[in-house]
């Protein structure tokens, strides 16, 4: 049997085969910067500070972006009150309406005037801080979405090393088998590069295993979230035309 057959044959008996994974996994391209486990470790902290941060605004902005709605929804409800009931007061004021019903009516009105300007205010506050929100939210986002590419690309780099590096122990230790089996002349020598062989290979096999479960659970991409709610440009706060107070007359 050649040297070849041994290795093969030895490295079946061994369940020692390198997979179809690995092999895809690692390729001959050079990483383009120097990575460690140490400058992962450090931007990976970093990143996770970063998303701790993003965590903390988009609850934010859900919060004022709900608040917001609500304010959108009380300023078109407020505005449309009193809108009808300005819409009353003038349909109210000719000479067959008396003074009690159009005293009424008008103080239904200046009621639901008040209610309007109040809503008007929270809704003007609640824009600007739903606005700030969105900014934050946004820069907050950009900010994590940076960091994720950042690390992403290192733990690439530091994967594809990884893999070259078993690749290059099992190209040694078959190397260092043939030339132990070229001079060897004894079955207790061959037997020795074989088993010397299946050691490499086992030891290159750990060490990958290790150094792949120090990387850690690799980091999910952050998912942007969906506005709530009105957009903070959909809806213009304008006051509707204040009603003129008519004058009373004697036929009030």
């Amino acid at each position: 049997m050649n040297t070849k057959k041994i290795i093969t044959a030895t490295l079946l008996s061994a369940g020692l085969m390198l997979g179809t994974t690995s092999a895809a996994i690692a390729d001959n391209s050079t990483p383009t910067a120097t990575v460690t486990m140490a400058t992962y470790t450090s931007q990976l902290a970093t990143y996770n500070t970063s998303l701790i941060a993003f965590d903390t605004a988009t609850a934010t902005f859900k919060i004022q972006a709900a608040a917001y709605a609500t304010a959108v929804q009380v300023y078109k409800t407020s505005y449309t009150n009193a809108l009808q009931a300005y819409q009353a007061v003038l349909k109210a004021n000719s000479p067959a309406t008396t003074a009690t019903q159009y005293a009424v009516l008008v103080a239904a009105y200046n009621t639901a005037n008040t209610a309007y300007n109040t809503a008007t205010v929270t809704f003007k506050a609640q824009l600007s801080i739903f606005q700030a929100a969105v900014q934050s939210y946004r820069a907050s986002y950009k900010s994590v979405v940076q960091g994720y590419k950042i690390i992403d690309d290192m733990r690439e780099q530091l994967t594809k090393t990884i893999h070259r590096a078993f690749e290059t122990a099992v190209h040694n230790a078959n190397s260092a088998f043939e030339v132990a089996m070229e001079s060897a002349t004894t079955a207790v020598q061959k037997t020795a590069a074989i088993t010397a062989r299946q050691n490499a290979v086992s030891t290159a096999i750990a060490t990958r295993k290790a150094a792949l479960d120090a990387l850690g659970v690799k980091p999910v991409k952050p998912a942007k979230q969906f506005k709530i709610g009105e957009k903070e440009d959909s809806f213009k706060a304008d006051r509707p035309v204040r009603p003129i107070k008519p004058v009373k007359s004697g036929k009030h």
